[in-house]
């Protein structure tokens, strides 16, 4: 009897012990999940950031191939990506951001700060920030825009990773604005005070309270500098070129299918014939085989340099919609024998790019003044920098061109101070980033 007993009281002490356990494990199970799910949301906002392209930040998969085609039918990028917008479609009007040389510096910085909203909304921290810092890199490197939609893109990124509990990356996007508000001579002062009232009330969202006190000082006194008329770029700007009849006709050809086939899908619910499919690969196919030669005997026929710009930047467009395809870019398969050569189609479209900059280099040299070759090649730096840190240049030599910016940017301090902000290499969380950089 005592026997008994003392073995149910061994096999009690088994039972407590193993229920024990079996918590303890749980325990531990479910303290390896959070610290795992908090850990890839942080891996995702840090791939967001050092990812090796812009490009890889795209999920292809997610893009709506029926809306994605209007742009191939003849829309504007811009109206797809407000209409993507519209629709809740970010990785579509996201795809139109990356592969969209044609948009202007301020409709793609808008349309990154419109899509990471949207990624907030679908609980993307990620994606989100990867488009804030995008929006805030064209606001760093653009040559062509002014300080007050620069100072105002920086503030509206900072907001944003302010709300997705980036603080010190939106500090670092609010020191740019500040710089700006200081030293840029081409504000006026209402401007100048409406900066600092915004830094003032972010400035204390992030804790930087020292800040924040100096900005609404100075809002109250804003800097009294003498205001000078914003500069225009040196760089000329692309006119179109004129193509032939047959290539004209292609491209109508192609607006047609593509049209077709949008249509097709939508009526199908996304299950468009293959005949609509075939019939745009026809099309792509026969304007390919027109323009490409096109554009390399246009560029041979020619000395004027600004002709050879304009047909160089031609030539990049349509390899960068090649370059979509090839990367099913649309959201659907369009040309295959392209997707088997896209690391080709990618070198081509890297040499175009090479060729660009070659061009404006040799255009840089020939301007009458030292002043006038000391500041377009800063431009020239920057906007190629730019193309490359938005994934439109790929494979562009980050390295060499950082370290030529920053050499381009000595210089002008040296010889033309009064511009008083340049364009430097600064960083967060041990992550490179462009920034401005405001004299003493």
């Amino acid at each position: 009897m005592q026997q008994a007993r003392v073995q149910k009281s061994h096999w009690g002490l088994i039972i407590i012990f193993g229920t024990a356990l079996i918590l303890a494990l749980i325990l531990i199970v479910a303290v390896g999940f959070l610290l795992y799910t908090r850990l890839a949301a942080r891996a995702e906002v840090t791939a967001a950031l050092v990812g090796t392209t812009a490009l890889n930040n795209l999920d292809t998969s997610q893009v709506d191939p029926a809306l994605a085609l209007t742009s191939l039918g003849g829309v504007p990028e811009s109206e797809v990506i407000t209409e993507a917008i519209d629709r809740a479609r970010p990785e579509t009007a996201l795809a139109a951001l990356l592969y969209g040389p044609t948009l202007s510096n301020k409709e793609s910085a808008g349309g990154f700060l419109q899509v990471a909203t949207a990624y907030v909304e679908r609980n993307q921290p990620g994606k989100a920030t990867f488009c804030y810092q995008m929006a805030g890199t064209i606001a760093t490197l653009a040559p062509d825009m002014s300080d007050t939609v620069r100072a105002d893109l920086f503030q509206q990124t900072a907001e944003g990773l302010i709300n997705i509990d980036e603080p010190a990356l939106a500090k670092f996007y609010l020191d740019q604005s500040f710089a700006l508000g200081l030293k840029s001579p081409y504000l006026q002062a209402a401007h100048r005070r409406r900066i600092f009232e915004r830094l003032h009330k972010n400035y204390l969202t992030v804790d930087e309270r020292v800040l924040a006190r100096e900005s609404l000082s100075l809002s109250a006194n804003p800097p009294n500098l003498t205001l000078v008329t914003e500069q225009q770029t040196l760089l000329p700007g692309s006119s179109p070129i004129a193509l032939t009849e047959e290539i004209q006709t292609a491209e109508a050809n192609r607006w047609l299918a593509a049209q077709q086939l949008a249509a097709d899908l939508v009526a199908r619910g996304g299950n468009a014939p293959q005949t609509s499919i075939d019939q745009l690969t026809e099309a792509l196919i026969i304007e390919d085989q027109l323009k490409l030669p096109f554009f390399r005997q246009e560029s041979e026929n020619t000395t004027q340099l600004s002709k050879k710009i304009d047909v160089t930047k031609a030539q990049i467009n349509w390899l960068t919609i090649k370059y979509r395809i090839a990367r099913r870019g649309y959201g659907l398969s369009l040309v295959p024998q392209w997707e088997t050569q896209a690391d080709q189609i990618r070198a081509d479209l890297t040499k175009t790019y090479e060729t660009l900059y070659a061009l404006y280099a040799d255009l840089v040299v020939a301007l009458p003044e030292v002043a006038q070759i000391d500041k377009a090649t800063e431009e020239r730096l920057r906007s190629e920098i730019l193309a490359g840190e938005l994934g439109r240049y790929p494979n562009y030599p980050e390295e060499q061109r950082r370290a030529q910016l920053i050499n381009a940017t000595d210089q002008l301090i040296k010889t033309q101070p009064e511009i008083n902000v340049f364009v430097g290499v600064g960083g967060v969380e041990n992550k490179k980033l462009y920034t401005l950089i405001a004299l003493d």
